[in-house]
């Protein structure tokens, strides 16, 4: 059964309560209390939710926050480095066309634009570092045969949450939080139902079960508050059905969790 405490991709049953967490506040114990009840709903699922306050802070997990694939919600750091690399105006079409839709064919034409897959691989690389995270590696190569390399970089929960904080901080990052706005309606599951939400999902299958996931910012009470979560199950249906039972639980406890403002 997957658990709302934490537990490491390499010691899977490690229990770390709220209790052992005395700087969590009562929203965040609460969000522990609501994913608890929503692990529970069902047992054959592991699935997790961090968040933080933007322009940074603690990054608070709740769940089974093992290593999982990217999928899609790489794109976004993707797009920004295009936009970094000075072709922003002219990639705008791919960009919307990534972030919005997901559409795969645009993320190439994002990734080529940048050279050589080692050169790409670094400039994503780079976007992942100015946001905060300095671990995440992107393959330069396809490491999954029909599969892109970029979206098979492992992006661990919290540092996919504290890119995410960072992310409208980031010079060149309005196209992309403008995109992420316009998600298709299609994709609007999870994150998508909370009112104001900028994110971006995505989702595959893996030996080990189907992935879905996403990223975003939401309004909160005194700013912002940057989100991911991740389900791993059985199909992609189930999958974000329990993603939208994991952003029920997040909106039913948004305005007591921690939130902030780029500085």
């Amino acid at each position: 059964m997957a658990s709302a405490t934490r537990s490491s991709s390499t010691h899977p049953a490690a229990h770390h309560t709220s209790a052992t967490r005395p700087s969590s506040t009562s929203g965040e114990r609460a969000l522990d209390r609501a994913v608890d009840e929503v692990a529970s709903a069902h047992p054959d699922a592991r699935l997790a939710l961090a968040h933080a306050p933007v322009g940074g802070g603690r990054v608070h997990e709740h769940g089974d926050d093992r290593d999982l694939v990217a999928w899609s919600t790489i794109k976004v750091p993707l797009a920004l480095a295009v936009i970094r690399s000075g072709q922003g105006e002219s990639a705008t079409p791919d960009i919307d066309a990534a972030l919005t839709a997901s559409d795969n064919d645009a993320a190439e034409s994002l990734w080529e634009r940048l050279g050589s897959g080692e050169a790409a691989a670094s400039a994503v690389e780079t976007q992942l570092e100015r946001g905060g995270d300095s671990r995440t590696r992107v393959p330069p190569e396809v490491t999954v045969a029909g599969y892109s390399p970029f979206g098979q970089a492992h992006w661990r929960l919290r540092d996919q949450t504290r890119f995410a904080s960072q992310l409208p901080c980031l010079a060149g990052s309005d196209t992309v939080t403008d995109a992420m706005d316009r998600v298709v309606d299609g994709q609007r599951w999870g994150l998508g139902t909370v009112d104001g939400a900028r994110f971006k999902g995505g989702w595959g299958s893996t030996p080990e079960g189907y992935v879905v996931r996403q990223l975003g910012v939401v309004p909160g009470a005194k700013g912002d508050v940057a989100v991911a979560l991740q389900v791993r199950t059985g199909t992609h249906e189930q999958g974000t059905a329990i993603a939208d039972e994991l952003a029920d639980a997040l909106a039913d406890h948004l305005r007591r969790l921690p939130s902030g403002r780029c500085r």
